[in-house]
């Protein structure tokens, strides 16, 4: 689970890239997912975590980075969801908005981090230090601020949005979101109940095997969540369907229609998979289709290729509103 949240949002990242490079995106995001990947990273889902940690000290350091970094990418994703479904920028004059805030969180987890007794690099270091008050304070402070971040975020994604996409990947980041704020409530009850010793210790083993699945689900959902409107742009950018449509009816009809020789008709073909506007062109072929079908009624056409004009035909059956799509592809020719 770990591994495959690491792989998706690294993927995520290089679209969020490119949108932030081609056309201006949220940077929010950007930095969220960059600073996330660098998290998860830090399991060592690449490099054995006791390695990374000998090479910060070997003191458990490991430990605090990476909890920072989940820190900085949920106050990033929040800032960036904020400022996406905001009417204004209001939401800035608010303290928990602002950086200082942010390094005010970091601080309050640092501190008490420092002041502990350190032992020597463990895969099971809060288990087996929480009864320090210092590493219980640490810790707690921690899922602390990322509760109340992670219900923040979780708030505003619950709210009405027209897009579906944007629906959709918002209510999928809120499901994340709230998959780690009930792990990290279930991780601040755990750490109580070993410090102040309560409980037997099959509660305290349930508790411990609980938080794993419910963090890093609500890690990978979010990841999901967040790649769903990059991925939605590339599909509409590249205008995959009506290309797909295009090539698949120039293949199909081509010959039959036009009479194409085989040279003409695989040059229609790649000329077609490569087309600048698609869209334009696909609307330019279902008209020249229907003229060849009513010139040439006598020949069938292939049942398939005969919905996919169906099917784009009704594309454009809106008259002039449903051609919106293709009007900024004609206005760059």
């Amino acid at each position: 689970m770990i591994a495959a949240a690491f792989w998706i949002l690294a993927a995520v990242f290089v679209f969020r890239l490119y949108f932030v490079a081609r056309w201006g995106a949220s940077t929010a995001f950007a930095g969220a997912i960059g600073i996330g990947i660098l998290g998860l990273f830090l399991t060592g889902v690449v490099v054995p975590e006791a390695t990374i940690d000998a090479a910060l000290g070997g003191v458990n350091f490991l430990h605090l980075v990476r909890n920072l970094c989940v820190t900085s990418a949920v106050w990033l994703v929040r800032q960036g969801i904020f400022a996406a479904y905001s009417a204004d920028e209001s939401y800035r004059s608010r303290f928990s908005h602002r950086p200082l805030a942010a390094g005010l969180g970091a601080i309050a987890i640092t501190v008490p981090f420092l002041c502990q007794e350190f032992v020597p690099t463990t895969l099971s270091f809060v288990p087996e230090n929480v009864e320090q008050l210092p590493v219980f304070v640490y810790a707690s402070v921690y899922m602390g601020i990322l509760t109340l971040l992670t219900v923040s975020v979780l708030r505003i994604c619950l709210r009405p949005q027209e897009s579906l996409p944007v629906r959709v990947s918002s209510r999928v980041v809120a499901s994340g979101m709230a998959l780690v704020a009930v792990a990290s409530v279930e991780e601040i009850a755990y750490m109580t109940a070993m410090h102040i010793n309560v409980g037997g210790s099959s509660l305290h083993q349930v508790l411990y095997v609980l938080f794993n699945p419910l963090f890093y689900g609500g890690v990978l959902l979010t990841s999901l969540g967040l790649g769903i409107p990059p991925v939605v742009k590339v599909w509409r950018r590249l205008q995959l369907w009506d290309r797909a449509a295009l090539v698949f009816l120039t293949a199909t009809l081509g010959r039959a229609y036009w009479g194409l020789s085989r040279t003409a008709w695989l040059e229609a073909i790649v000329s077609s998979l490569y087309a600048t506007h698609p869209s334009v062109r696909l609307y330019e072929y279902v008209i020249r289709s229907s003229d060849h079908k009513v010139a040439l009624s006598e020949r069938s056409t292939p049942m398939l290729a005969g919905r996919v004009l169906d099917a784009a035909q009704a594309r454009f059956d809106g008259g002039v509103d449903s051609l919106e799509l293709l009007l900024p592809a004609k206005a760059s020719q």
